[in-house]
């Protein structure tokens, strides 16, 4: 090992030697911290002994010896006795003999010894090394008194290495020697911080370290220099850590020996204190170290002054984490439990955080059912889940399930665990959703804890059993009968057999059955009343007649812990379910408790069936409660995120409002907070109404990028019934982004059938749509349009914020070539949306320019990108320019062609030209769309002909023409009447 700030220390070894060259006999005693560079030192001077001549002889000391009486000089004997001395040394039976006596040893023997070591002397210098004197034998050290004492006029250097800490050990030694005056004490500590930049500097994995930053290396090592050559050991062949800086040290496998070394060559007292330190953790204190171990304050601060000494101890206490992790593990199994039960003791009279009581509790893996460790972990899982600190919260909680004396508070402890593991993976509170289902029926979970179990039967899709659940928690709170929805056709209701969507293969995106699933969402999840682009107050509330949900009767926004809002939330996801009919019934109620409820009328105002939509406009009035608040105020309460929270409402809400750039600030803002960021469900609900914000700004990059890392941050069982949401928009994203391969993979998820029937399956099917359109498969894209209306229709959710099904519809029909049926379905579209402006506008006018005749599209293109313009929605925005750019070209085109003159415009909206009425009978029953092709196929005009003039495809052209001879009742064109040619003006 190269010395580094030794060379005082060295120079002071070379002037004694040349001292001893002349004749004058000293002692050194070289004293410092296990690892601090004593032998290391002494080596260095025992090269330039032998360079100059001279007689280097070296002995060790061992604990293991430390009873073996002169055996320490029985050593030094045979070293002598290998360089030939003339007057031999003692032999080894007269050392056995005086080993086996006790008492004091012979003199004889002494003066045996000092006339070989003055005869060896003789011929040449001599220098004796003796290496941790202090696990010499007590024999072994008088006769190293005897010869000190009588060296100081012989050519005799003798060099002790002591470890500070073992002053007790030598006192004796001390005593009779370092008075004298060819007798001194060296003493050596730990390196500096240049100490340790000048070593790092030396090594080649370390060079760099060393000349920018060598203070963690100093922190992690004390100093001390072997340490610091086991981390120099272990960055060589690991690399630095990046995560602790730049040019960091790794402590691994030599470390941790090297450490482990050091502390059990010294003092026991060393170790025992280091061990306490490291089960104490941060709560670590001089008072609490004695109170752990049984020993005087004394004791343990000397001991605590000789580990920072020695570079084990900082200020800090251990210099690096994985310091201290080394003690722990050292500690044996059963003394580690013992440690770990009373540290949490004395920490809990400490007065100490519940948390750091409870750790230690979980780490002593003690069987002890003391009442007070279940009550600290209870304030200790309610503090950490407030934290956002849901695993630890989660930790305790399991372990004050195991403590629990009572079924009461195994009930709320059970309760308070299954809410806190849903934060960190759903899936996994499924183990006990049975044991809080019986809880709750056998009455010992009630209010928000028995509302939990309901929340969480809900996002597992499990309906009828929630809705059970929730009757009897109604009928306990005295909600009455008209909350109380029954569980089957014999208790007057029945899930709505319709309310499964059909996924058989038709419906796969692929031909194979196992494609029988999808998810995404265009514009997330509102159907709220806010349907306008802009998101002051003005568009808040007020999206016309058709949009007024009525819900009268629900819970307010503000009053959110009821079980009506539990109630709503599964009227919002299993639209299927029926209201039980009270006004027949005659036969009383019996809620667990003993109270008889007696049957009444549906409260006025409630409609009998609770739509999803009254959800939504609940949704609007917590937008409106949460406005003004920051947004760290929007997670509050236990500190977890339960299903269908609160905040979580709010974001969906402004996302389907297309608040877009409101959304989108907020959920980063929420998402950057270190509370959310240590929630994995929270944090993959927030990424989806990114992803969905990101996705209606035309953002598809951002979107794609959000919902992959919702999707990674929870298993797809643990989503529920709500994992079509961040599948349909990864589907969307990547769709929309040419990645086809990426849409396929999500369409490959697994879903669960009971997702078909909730609101969730909509933007699934939206998805899954839109996929197929891009493979071009329009027919069956049509089907999924198609069902999706279907489906919001019946659960009275029809509204193109949530899902614009029919645009999509009608670019399926384009694609068809059925050019006609997707004018019609446009004009019908945009005379539902009226005349505000929204997405949902801007798209329809974009279809309905493909549908126009030439010399309509570039004004309606212009006006659907003025549209889209004020949406803020980039991705149809782009299309429409695009699309209007080409048409721009096309007219000028026209209009530079010679001869050229387009008939004036006319508004696309006017009336059919007059004359269409007065066609004769045959003829009427044709569409306009029929009527022009047949005009022209009676022209002689030819399919291709057709096609291109009417900018339709031939396979429309040659199914319009089908259809114009089965109506017509003709073989083929040249059987058409006379009396359509020319017809195609007036259609």
């Amino acid at each position: 090992m190269k010395l580094n700030e030794r060379d005082a220390e060295l120079g002071l070894l070379r002037g004694l030697h040349e001292e001893c060259v002349a004749g004058k006999g000293a002692l050194v005693v070289v004293n410092g911290p296990v690892g601090c560079g004593k032998t290391a030192l002494v080596r260095a001077f025992a090269e330039q002994v032998s360079e100059r001549g001279g007689t280097f002889l070296s002995v060790t000391g061992a604990a293991s010896e430390s009873l073996d009486r002169l055996g320490l000089i029985d050593q030094l004997v045979t070293a002598m006795r290998a360089t030939g001395a003339a007057d031999g040394p003692p032999a080894a039976t007269e050392l056995a003999k005086a080993a086996e006596a006790s008492g004091r040893v012979p003199r004889a023997l002494m003066q045996r010894l000092h006339r070989s070591v003055a005869e060896l002397a003789g011929r040449r210098p001599l220098v004796l090394h003796v290496d941790d004197v202090h696990f010499a034998d007590e024999a072994s050290l008088q006769c190293l008194r005897y010869l000190v004492r009588r060296i100081d006029a012989l050519p005799v250097l003798v060099v002790l290495t002591e470890s500070a800490g073992h002053d007790r050990a030598l006192a004796t030694l001390h005593a009779e020697t370092l008075h004298l005056p060819h007798c001194r004490r060296l003493r050596i500590g730990p390196l500096t911080v240049d100490g340790v930049a000048a070593y790092l500097a030396g090594q080649q994995a370390t060079r760099a370290a060393g000349q920018r930053n060598a203070e963690p290396w100093a922190r992690a090592s004390g100093g001390n220099p072997l340490l610091l050559d086991a981390l120099v050991e272990d960055t060589a062949r690991r690399g630095p850590d990046q995560a602790a800086g730049p040019g960091a040290p790794t402590p691994h496998e030599a470390f941790r020996n090297a450490f482990l070394r050091c502390l059990h060559r010294g003092e026991p007292t060393l170790l025992a204190v280091a061990r306490a330190a490291a089960v104490l953790g941060d709560s670590v204190t001089p008072a609490l170290i004695g109170a752990l171990l049984g020993a005087d304050a004394t004791s343990v601060r000397w001991s605590i002054t000789e580990l920072r000494a020695a570079g084990l101890f900082s200020d800090a206490w251990f210099g690096h984490e994985r310091a201290r992790l080394t003690v722990l593990a050292d500690i044996p199994g059963p003394d580690l439990t013992a440690l770990r039960a009373r540290a949490a003791g004395l920490l809990r009279a400490s007065g100490a955080p519940a948390a750091v009581v409870a750790r230690q509790l979980l780490a002593a893996h003690d069987s002890a059912k003391a009442p007070w460790q279940l009550d600290i972990l209870r304030e200790a899982a309610r503090e950490a889940l407030a934290a956002g600190d849901i695993g630890a919260g989660v930790d305790f909680l399991r372990h004050a399930s195991r403590l629990c004396t009572d079924a009461d508070q195994e009930a709320e402890v059970i309760a308070a665990l299954a809410e806190a593991q849903w934060a960190v993976d759903p899936a996994k509170t499924s183990r006990y959703l049975p044991q809080l289902s019986r809880m709750v029926r056998a009455g010992l979970l009630t209010g928000s804890d028995a509302l939990v179990v309901v929340k969480q039967k809900v996002w597992r899709g499990d309906f009828a059993q929630a809705d059970d659940l929730l009757r009897i928690i109604e009928a306990r709170e005295g909600a009455g009968p008209e909350h109380a929805w029954d569980t089957g056709p014999e208790h007057g209701w029945e899930a709505d057999p319709e309310r499964t969507w059909d996924a058989g293969p038709e419906r796969a995106w692929e031909a194979g059955p196992e494609h029988s699933r999808g998810t995404g969402t265009e514009h997330s999840w509102d159907a709220g009343p806010a349907h306008s682009c802009d998101s002051g107050p003005a568009h808040s509330c007020d999206a016309g007649p058709e949009h007024a949900w009525d819900t009268a009767g629900y819970p307010s926004a503000v009053n959110r812990s009821d079980p009506a809002l539990v109630r709503l939330w599964l009227s919002f996801c299993c639209p299927g379910l029926r209201r039980a009919r009270t006004t027949d019934r005659t036969t009383d109620r019996t809620p667990a408790g003993g109270a008889t409820t007696a049957p009444t009328a549906p409260t006025a105002g409630r409609p009998a069936v609770m739509a999803p939509h009254a959800f939504l406009t609940l949704a609007a009035g917590l937008v409106a409660a949460e406005r003004g608040r920051p947004a760290g105020g929007l997670l509050r309460g236990s500190g977890t995120v339960s299903p269908f929270a609160d905040p979580l409402v709010a974001l969906i809400y402004l996302t389907g409002a297309q608040r877009l750039d409101e959304t989108m600030l907020l959920a980063e803002r929420l998402l950057d907070e270190p509370h959310n960021r240590r929630v994995p469900m929270g944090r993959a609900l927030l990424e989806t109404i990114r992803a969905a914000a990101a996705l209606g700004r035309g953002d598809v990059a951002g979107a794609g990028e959000a919902a992959a890392t919702a999707l990674d941050l929870v298993s797809a069982e643990a989503w529920g019934i709500a994992i079509g949401l961040p599948l349909a928009l990864a589907i969307r994203a990547a769709t929309e982004g040419g990645d086809l391969e990426t849409a396929r993979a999500c369409l490959d998820v697994p879903v669960p059938m009971v997702m078909f029937g909730t609101p969730f399956a909509l933007p699934y099917l939206h998805a899954l749509g839109r996929f197929r359109l891009a493979l071009n498969r329009p027919r069956a894209a049509l089907r999924d349009f198609e069902s999706c209306g279907e489906l919001m229709a019946k659960w009275q959710l029809d509204s193109p914020e949530l899902v614009d099904w029919r645009n999509d519809a009608v670019a399926a029909l384009i694609a068809l070539g059925d050019r006609q049926r997707a004018r019609e379905r446009v004009e019908e579209h945009l005379a539902r949306l009226g005349d505000r402006p929204s997405r949902a506008r801007g798209t329809a006018l974009r279809h309905l320019a493909a549908v126009s005749p030439p010399r309509h599209r570039l004004r309606l293109l212009e006006e659907a990108v003025r549209v889209l313009d004020a949406c803020g929605d980039g991705l149809e925005r782009g299309r429409a320019r695009a699309e209007a750019e080409i048409a721009r070209r096309a007219a000028q085109a026209r209009t530079d062609a010679p001869g050229s003159m387009d008939p004036p415009a006319v508004p696309w909206d006017a009336p059919s030209p007059p004359g269409r009425d007065a066609l004769p009978a045959p003829l009427a029953e044709l569409t306009d769309a029929e009527l022009r092709v047949g005009a022209l196929a009676a022209a002689g005009r030819t399919n291709r002909d057709i096609a291109d003039r009417l900018s339709i495809t031939v396979s429309t052209v040659e199914q319009h023409l089908t259809k114009i001879y089965r109506k017509l009742k003709v073989r083929g064109r040249a059987d058409l009447p006379a009396s359509i040619t020319g017809l195609s003006e007036v259609s």
